[in-house]
């Protein structure tokens, strides 16, 4: 193991984001800081909103974000040019005496934002659009220049209303031609991805209720209560097993058509025919397959290598 590790990073991360110049360091606090290809570190980290990040998209070169603060009860959604720096953002104390939406603060930096009514349950973008949902206000798919295109009523399913938060948006994935909508009880609404029409609504036959997916064209990754997680071919679930406790990221592997899965102290690669399992001493927030890395929530990167994996 004589490859030099990536420098520890400053701040606890949160998730790491792929884009064509390297990856984007996201933190638990708002921070961002970019890296290039080999993971080095570009500049400093900066927040340019004193609030944590709820989930980002990226298009291109545009990443799109979005902050919530259940405290002061305040969410935005902001655009950066990620061929500019980062700038810093203001104090959080800032945001307790600008209360009114003339005074609102918005992220640093941005090249558009708004203030946002509701919270934001999800965000997934795809060629030139990106669409969000917000809680109990609907679903929107806009530009990247922050035009809308349409929008729909938040999504419902009959058989799933007599279940407590079981209509509950968990994610929208935008899928090729269509724009999915996951609901807590397993119900999926898709949608034109130009039009915005419901093309299909079912409800996906799984004991338990969702917590969060991963997915990869017709591949997915279901996050279930109680540590489970299940494979989703786009039709039905084909397998499900149960980890060690709640999963940080997750990522398809085209060669070995599995999933490498960031867990509870724990790399996991799971594939219809394979279960590999390498434990270790910190939470993994992000892991590279292909150089054997994780990035863990103590700020350092660490080797780990499954079994049958080439140094």
């Amino acid at each position: 193991m004589g490859r030099e590790l990536p420098q520890s990073l400053e701040f606890t991360p949160k998730e790491i984001i792929e884009w064509d110049d390297g990856f984007i360091a996201v933190g638990i606090d708002g921070e961002l800081q970019k890296l290039d290809s080999n993971y080095t570190q570009i500049k400093k980290p900066i927040n340019p909103f004193p609030t944590p990040i709820r989930n980002s998209t990226i298009i291109d070169s545009k990443m799109i974000s979005t902050w919530i603060d259940s405290e002061l009860m305040l969410a935005r959604m902001a655009a950066f040019d990620l061929n500019n720096d980062f700038i810093q953002g203001v104090e959080r104390s800032e945001l307790r005496v600008r209360r009114t939406l003339d005074s609102a603060i918005h992220p640093a930096g941005n090249i558009w934002s708004h203030v946002l009514d509701a919270e934001p349950l999800a965000i997934d973008s795809k060629n030139s659009s990106f669409t969000f949902v917000l809680w109990r206000k609907g679903i929107y798919n806009m530009t990247i220049d922050a035009y809308e295109k349409w929008r729909s009523v938040e999504p419902s399913w009959s058989k799933l209303s007599k279940y407590p938060r079981a209509e509950e948006s968990v994610n929208v994935i935008m899928n090729g031609e269509v724009v999915e909508v996951w609901s807590r009880g397993l119900g999926v609404n898709r949608y034109d991805h130009e039009s915005g029409k419901l093309i299909e609504q079912k409800i996906i036959d799984a004991d338990g209720f969702l917590l969060n997916l991963y997915h990869d064209s017709s591949n997915y990754l279901l996050q279930l209560n109680d540590n489970y997680v299940a494979l989703y071919d786009g039709e039905k679930i084909f397998l499900k097993a149960k980890l060690s406790g709640p999963i940080n990221d997750a990522t398809w592997n085209e060669r070995r058509q599995g999933w490498y899965i960031s867990g509870w102290r724990e790399i996991i690669f799971l594939s219809k025919n394979e279960y590999q399992r390498k434990e270790i001493a910190e939470l993994p927030v992000y892991y590279d397959s292909k150089r054997n890395i994780a990035l863990c929530n103590d700020s350092n990167w660490y080797y780990v290598q499954l079994n049958d994996e080439e140094e």
